[in-house]
């Protein structure tokens, strides 16, 4: 009986294998474990802290995209891989496209920008691969990897179109000129070769029994085409024009695409290795050693093992005074030192590299979608249909009501299907993403999530964070006083293993020499650590209190336990940040709610909310904080976390826009949407919303009129007046794409 119960859950629930990143103890186990079984659907979850491995029973159907959101949401990752495809389609054809994606199994997210024909897929690599990804969504495209990057694969469409512009350009004219029949023979190559990629469009739109750009060009020019042989009339001739004219605005259109593309490609740099030989730095390994002279620029993400020297990041930060580099400091990829000598321990490999995340994290955020695109992937899957239905009614109108011979009949039917451009509705929300979050970049702002663009104008809460947020996280020690002898340096060797900001002020302490041999860090409460023998709780009076028996009555922002007894007390003071009064009274001026939110629980952190004129929450917890902010949104609120340590990651995954300092832990960069460089950033990062927010809106009304305007003249509504021939229809649909383009590019 039990063997056939087993049977029973192996044929009807599904198992899903994840590799865990980030877990170090039992505890992390228990929160991994806790975040899966949370997700509905999930049966069961078994974490194995040895291999880092979570093996996720399902019952339900459930995306595997939740399952990673859980995983990370609880302060944790999930080990996945990406790869990007460069496909040959429309932009109103993406939607559709990231839905066949999304439905195959093991594909954590999908993420498209219609306007470079992008589509960038992450997955679950103990799952799938991406060749059985794409043989399963039944995609056929060009892989973006090392040897055929991005930038290529767009220059090689927009060489491509270019061939067919030069072939329409050449003899186009000459089918005007020539004879009838010898006019024909002189359109076969621009109908056949030039408006090859449109027709073969219009078949595989047709076979996914959708309709998109090239359903119309195709129809439009076959029907010229065929009309003329048949007619005798130069209608072939027209049709050449129109696919010529197309074919100005898509070449303009992808040389916009690749120019654009180019601007955020970075190639490795050269490296020398400490035994003198010269490599990629894609060749570099964890462990390595580089040589970086003056001048030269810093080939990977490393650790100073000796030297000192003035590094200029300001390809990172935007920040172009260099920063003294010394023994122990963190060093990244692609930082020129302007002086001195570095030898450098390699700690990532390149394409774990901060720079590349950054760029990877980039060109995602193209691929965010606001909410008025769901209004115009609507529209634009009706919009072929009703135009091919315009069409014909323009026909039967022209030749059957008003009494029009064929010839004109075509003329304005024809027109009708040139003129309308379903591309220019695609471009609008992406041309206009890219182009902002490109000019984010430029001001030192990296932005991972488009979509906050939008979500960041209906903020009305936000929440900081106080060390290293609101102040400099420059703490230093004003007062200390022991109870036990030799306390404060235990305290000192304990703090050593720790990187928080008031850690740092115990390693300006002239520390003895101390075995420590255990280490524990409790994240926005305090740490532990066994040190010769002696059990060592150092942090804010919460948590030592309530891990040792205290019992004297002087109090500081600090407290020091030894082997459960009050050990000694540590006075900190930290330093407002020059731009906090500016940028704090700016969301003000907004009408956005601020607060703080501190694991300090000293009086230094009412000192600060009183100085700010701002509420504080202090003494919290990461999960406290979390809570916060939770509690915040479920009372209707729109919530931004501004934050820069571990404490922080919990709660600006839970944020609606998360924002970290750039000067902060990694873990906390990759919790949060936006990375900015100081605080002052949030300020340009508002302006560049609305600058955004408002190009798409322009762009999409420009796409909406040029519709509404050009579809009744090129329908003969205002003839003889005005009309529009199908070849300069043509031509003006073609740049319709361009304007777009064009104007999101404009600054203003």
């Amino acid at each position: 009986m039990v063997t056939e119960k087993k049977e029973e859950l192996r044929i009807t629930d599904k198992e899903e294998q994840l590799k865990i990143v980030g877990m170090h103890c039992a505890t992390c186990v228990m929160s991994v474990s806790k975040s899966l079984k949370s997700v509905s659907g999930v049966k069961d979850a078994e974490v194995n802290l040895a291999t880092g491995s979570a093996k996720v029973i399902l019952s339900g159907n459930v995306r595997l995209k939740e399952l990673v959101k859980a995983v990370r949401k609880a302060g944790y990752d999930v080990a996945t891989e990406k790869f990007t495809i460069k496909l040959n389609v429309n932009p109103e054809e993406m939607p559709k496209i990231e839905r066949k994606f999304e439905n195959v199994k093991g594909v954590v997210d999908v993420k498209s920008n219609p306007g470079l024909g992008i589509v960038s897929v992450e997955y679950n690599p103990e799952s799938t691969t991406p060749e059985e990804i794409l043989k399963e969504a039944g995609v056929k495209g060009e892989i973006i990897n090392e040897q055929r990057s991005e930038r290529s694969i767009l220059y090689k469409d927009f060489y491509d179109l270019l061939k067919r512009l030069v072939i329409g350009i050449t003899f186009t004219p000459l089918t005007y000129l020539f004879p009838f029949f010898l006019g024909i023979l002189l359109s076969i190559p621009i109908q056949f070769y030039s408006g090859l990629r449109f027709h073969k469009g219009a078949y595989r739109a047709l076979k996914n029994r959708t309709t998109n750009m090239d359903v119309l060009v195709s129809l439009a020019s076959n029907i010229l085409w065929f009309s003329g042989i048949f007619l005798h009339s130069t209608f072939y001739a027209d049709a050449s024009l129109l696919i010529t004219f197309i074919l100005v605005g898509k070449t303009l259109e992808a040389y916009i695409k690749a120019k654009m593309s180019s601007e955020i490609r970075i190639e490795p740099y050269k490296a020398t290795l400490k035994d003198g030989r010269v490599v990629n730095s894609n060749e570099l390994k964890v462990g390595d050693i580089v040589i970086v002279r003056t001048g030269e620029r810093i080939p990977a993400d490393g650790i100073i093992e000796s030297g000192e020297g003035e590094v200029n990041e300001a390809i990172i930060t935007g920040e172009q005074k260099p920063v003294l580099k010394r023994k122990g400091d963190n060093v990244l990829a692609g930082g020129i030192l302007v002086n001195g000598y570095l030898e450098i321990y390699v700690t990532r490999n390149w394409d774990r590299s901060y720079i590349i995340q950054v760029i990877e994290s980039v060109r995602g955020a193209y691929n965010a979608r606001v909410s008025i695109q769901n209004l115009v992937d609507k529209v634009s899957s009706v919009f072929v249909p009703i135009v091919i239905t315009l069409s014909a009614l323009t026909f039967l109108v022209w030749k059957f009501v008003l009494g029009y011979n064929l010839y004109s009949s075509l003329f304005f039917s024809v027109a009708v299907l040139a003129a309308a451009c379903p591309c220019a509705l695609g471009l609008a929300s992406p041309m206009a993403m890219l182009v902002s979050v490109r000019r984010a970049l430029k001001r030192g702002i990296i932005i991972r999530d488009g979509s906050i663009l939008e979500e960041i104008r209906n903020v009305n809460v936000a929440v900081l964070d106080k060390t290293g947020t609101v102040t400099e996280g420059e703490y230093v020690i004003v007062s200390k006083k022991e109870f036990i002898n030799g306390a404060l340096d235990l305290a000192a060797i304990a703090e050593s293993r720790s990187i928080h900001p008031i850690a740092k002020a115990f390693h300006k302490m002239n520390m003895k020499d101390g075995k420590v041999e255990q280490f524990e860090e409790f994240p926005g409460r305090g740490i532990y650590a066994r040190i010769n023998g002696n059990d060592v709780i150092v942090g804010s009076k919460d948590f030592v209190k309530s891990n040792c028996d205290w019992n004297v009555e002087d109090e500081g922002d600090i407290l020091v336990c030894i082997n459960g007894r009050a050990g000694g007390i540590v006075n900190i003071r930290d330093k407002l940040r020059d731009d906090a009064k500016r940028v704090i009274n700016y969301m003000k001026e907004r009408g956005i709610m601020v607060i703080i939110a501190t694991g300090d629980s000293s009086n230094y952190a009412d000192e600060i909310g009183k100085e700010l004129g701002i509420e504080v929450r202090k003494g919290l917890t990461p999960d406290n904080k979390a809570e916060l902010v939770k509690e915040l949104r479920e009372n209707g609120n729109k919530v931004m976390f501004i934050g820069d340590g571990i404490n922080d990651a919990i709660a600006m995954r839970e944020a609606d826009v998360g924002i970290a300092i750039s000067s902060g832990t990694d873990l906390a960069k990759s919790a949060g949407k936006v990375v900015i460089n100081s605080l002052d950033d949030v300020i340009g990062l508002f302006e560049q919303a609305k600058l955004g927010v408002r190009k798409i809106k322009e762009n999409l009304a420009w796409a909406f009129g040029y519709n509404t305007v050009i579809i009744p003249i090129a329908a003969g509504l205002f003839y003889p007046t005005i009309y529009l021939p199908p070849e300069y229809a043509a031509l003006a649909m073609g740049f319709s794409s361009v304007i777009v383009s064009l104007w999101s590019l404009v600054p203003i």
